[in-house]
């Protein structure tokens, strides 16, 4: 989870612009070796796609129930792409298919990374999307939930395949959280992570979002529609699937509490 807490975006902030004025070697951190996924075809692949790059800053996945890897791509210090290496091309087909649902990367409500490049080599599949503007990024403090909810519905309806969800489900982002909708620098806030967007119940995106606030940041859920109770149980059985070894397990465990205080007591 990206760090969303004002104490902690205070500490980005800080720890950024020490990297600015004295380098790389501010980072904390032991220095280990990473070995890269797929072999030179793959990363020929990536550099034909962006234009080339001469160094990249990687992010391994926490979750121990999701594999993959990925890396802001670097040129000369600055970013050129965010590549995204899976082994599966399931979730990166979700996030392209939502990405490219947007006009220019733009909705009312908010921003997307473009698509830059996408394609699979040596067993793997990549797809770079524009990295945000380098520099610490927050929460939105206010966000337009029901504004976001709606440029996310108008946009997906069309593009998801909907199989066989149920009768009144909605397109969702699948992972509206607060570090997901986030401000970096002027404009409107960006909106990343597309890799769950899928069909669920009605105001499953809200749900989500003030209930992972809450378990996060200790927010007040806020009021909520009348009737949530699908929803809230559609994530319930989602969040106790994940791996308990997940770094964020405690979080898991909060917001299963919450969740589950959503729905009725018969359910």
């Amino acid at each position: 989870m990206t760090k969303s807490k004002p104490v902690a975006v205070a500490a980005q902030w800080a720890l950024y612009g020490a990297v600015a004025v004295v380098g790389p070697r501010m980072l904390p951190g032991a220095r280990t070796s990473w070995e890269a996924p797929g072999d030179a075809s793959l990363w020929q692949d990536v550099a034909d796609g962006v234009g080339g790059f001469d160094g990249l800053a990687v992010y391994e996945r926490p979750q121990a129930s999701r594999t993959g890897v990925a890396a802001v791509l670097l040129r000369a210090g600055h970013p050129v792409g965010f590549l995204k290496v899976r082994e599966d091309a399931g979730e990166l087909d979700r996030e392209e298919r939502a990405l490219r649902a947007f006009a220019n990367g733009c909705s009312p409500a908010f921003r997307v990374p473009l698509v830059l490049g996408r394609g699979e080599a040596a067993g793997s599949h990549w797809m770079v999307i524009e990295a945000m503007p380098p520099r610490p990024a927050r929460p939105v403090r206010k966000p337009d939930l029901a504004g976001v909810v709606e440029a996310v519905q108008e946009a997906l309806g069309s593009v998801l395949p909907r199989g066989d969800a149920p009768e009144g489900w909605r397109p969702m982002h699948g992972d509206l959280t607060a570090w997901n909708l986030r401000v970096c620098g002027r404009g409107l806030p960006w909106l990343i992570d597309w890799e769950d967007a899928a069909w669920a119940p009605p105001h499953a995106d809200l749900v989500y979002h003030r209930a992972t606030t809450s378990a996060a940041l200790g927010a007040p859920l806020g009021t909520l529609p009348p009737d949530v109770s699908e929803a809230a149980a559609f994530w319930t059985e989602r969040v106790a699937r994940r791996a308990g070894g997940d770094h964020d397990a405690a979080l898991n465990q909060r917001l299963l509490d919450i969740l589950r205080a959503l729905r009725p007591t018969n359910a």
